[in-house]
């Protein structure tokens, strides 16, 4: 059995933009160090043949004719001295490694090794030397020794070859000595330029290298200021409650996503405009329902006063009761339909004190209170939340109805409001049989009635306050009585400092 397939994820807008700028700018890296070494090489090479020729230089100024007219090499003492006088050799050029990259000489003549090598520390670099007259006659050095073709300028010739499995770079200097025609050549092995070479490679790589760090670095800060408009809009959007139907803001938008946003408020306003006619079809409908129920009371009212039958009676106060659950009812559809978050805009809410709703709330239910012999009280401390009045006052009816409904008589309701820990709160406590936890979610549901109940109710009084409470930003509790048993019924709104949030959303 083969495995599901995860749907592939798609990267994001900045690992998009970092890997359509990290390849041109790799590239660019590549380029850059091909041609910086192209630049640097040829110049560094030039000096390195520079001072090359100043070697066959010092060799030169060595070379003397003797009375018998045969050139010979002289050994100096130490060092490299300066040029005789009576030599023909043109001065050196400038040395633009400096006087102390000139490499110490060690001359060997005679039947002795051709072979001197630098003085540096660790140095692997060999010098191969050879004078010798135009027709090929040897005068000194290693006879074996290539000798450098073609003209350089100035009597000096260069030129790469390979002796004894050896690399060496060459070069040939014409000139006479005492009027004779001499060859001086000087092979230099390539370990020095290697390493200069290797090592200016690698400075230039590292320092091309942290360029391109810094410059991802800035792009990559570039790249996340340039998206935070768009990840506050998406925090915008995943703060927003399911039921809030309001446009997105477009101004703070970037222009590139502006077409986005467009047809999410395209979309938000065709489900806005759906419920809508939802809730004025509940509305027409309970309005409609509102009229003949009331003519239909009217009527058994009439009927019974006309009738002086017992039995008759009976069933007239039965209809009588049966016309007041449904006006009930439809006055719930119509205040669940109006409570609707779609249904009223954000310049619906004002300030509301939380004492002054419990004090008109209890006055209107009083009368029902007293019928059934039901202590009603409060308890207030001063506190205000930002909502809609006549939403509040639908809820705490419900919560007070409710409580009427499910509390034996001779019993107990408190109405509460104050502060809990910086935020307001309504509270409506009874001594009823309360409701057991494992219903206290499916009560908050549409026309759900918990076991035990009159069949008066229309299973809509908590459905409407959960969702009055849910257009407030508000938390609908449902816990135990602080004290014996019943239900304690909680409203939690938001504190102050998120009042800016029920503003917006």
């Amino acid at each position: 059995m083969s495995a599901v397939s995860r749907p592939r994820r798609a990267p994001s807008i900045r690992g998009r933009l970092l890997g359509y700028l990290l390849l041109p700018l790799v590239l660019l890296l590549v380029a850059s160090v091909w041609a910086d070494h192209r630049t640097y090489v040829t110049p560094l090479y030039n000096a390195f043949d520079r001072a090359l020729s100043h070697t066959v230089l010092a060799i030169a100024a060595h070379l003397t004719r003797g009375p018998d007219g045969q050139v010979h090499l002289e050994k100096p003492d130490s060092g490299i001295p300066p040029m005789p006088p009576n030599s023909t050799a043109p001065p050196p050029p400038s040395d633009p490694l400096g006087e102390h990259d000139k490499p110490p000489l060690r001359f060997e003549y005679g039947n002795r090794p051709s072979l001197w090598t630098h003085l540096f520390p660790g140095g692997r670099e060999s010098f191969l030397y050879r004078v010798n007259l135009p027709d090929g006659q040897a005068v000194a050095g290693d006879q074996g020794l290539p000798i450098a073709r073609g003209g350089g300028g100035n009597g000096f010739s260069y030129n790469d070859a390979v002796y004894k499995q050896l690399p060496l770079r060459i070069v040939s200097y014409h000139t006479q000595v005492s009027g004779q025609p001499v060859i001086v050549s000087v092979g230099e092995t390539m370990h020095r330029r290697d390493r200069a070479v290797r090592r200016l490679d690698t400075l230039i790589g590292l320092s091309d290298g942290i360029q391109l760090l810094l410059v991802l670095g800035v792009c990559l800060f570039g790249i996340t200021v340039a998206l935070r408009p768009i990840n506050r809009l998406g925090e915008r959007i995943a703060h927003r409650q399911p039921q809030s139907l309001q446009p997105l803001p477009v101004a703070p938008v970037p222009s590139e996503v502006r077409p986005l946003v467009q047809s999410l408020n395209t979309l938000l306003g065709t489900v806005r405009n759906a419920a809508q006619a939802q809730q004025h079809f509940l509305t027409n409908a309970a309005h409609q329902l509102r009229t003949p129920l009331s003519g239909l009371k009217a009527q058994l009212e009439v009927l019974a006063g006309e009738t002086r039958d017992g039995a008759q009676q009976e069933r007239i106060a039965r209809l009588h009761d049966s016309v007041d659950r449904l006006a009930h009812t439809a006055n719930q559809l119509l205040a669940l339909a109006r409570a609707e978050p779609s249904a009223h805009s954000p310049g619906d809410f004002t300030e509301v004190q939380l004492e002054a709703l419990i004090g008109t709330v209890a006055d209107s239910m009083l009368d029902r209170a007293i019928a059934r012999n039901i202590d009603l009280g409060a308890e207030c401390e001063p506190a205000h939340v930002h909502g809609v009045l006549w939403l509040l006052h639908e809820l705490l009816i419900n919560l007070l109805d409710n409580a009427i409904r499910h509390t034996p008589e001779d019993g107990r309701i408190t109405l509460r409001c104050g502060l809990h820990g910086g935020a307001p709160y309504l509270e409506v406590e009874d001594n009823g049989p309360g409701i057991p936890i494992s219903e206290r979610e499916r009560v908050r549901e549409r026309f759900y009635r918990a076991a035990g109940s009159d069949g008066q109710s229309s299973g809509l009084g908590l459905a409407i306050v959960e969702e009055i409470a849910r257009s407030h930003h508000a938390r609908f509790e449902i816990l135990d009585a602080r004290v014996g048993t019943g239900a304690r019924m909680r409203v939690a709104f938001p504190s102050e400092g998120m009042k800016e949030q029920v503003l917006t959303a």
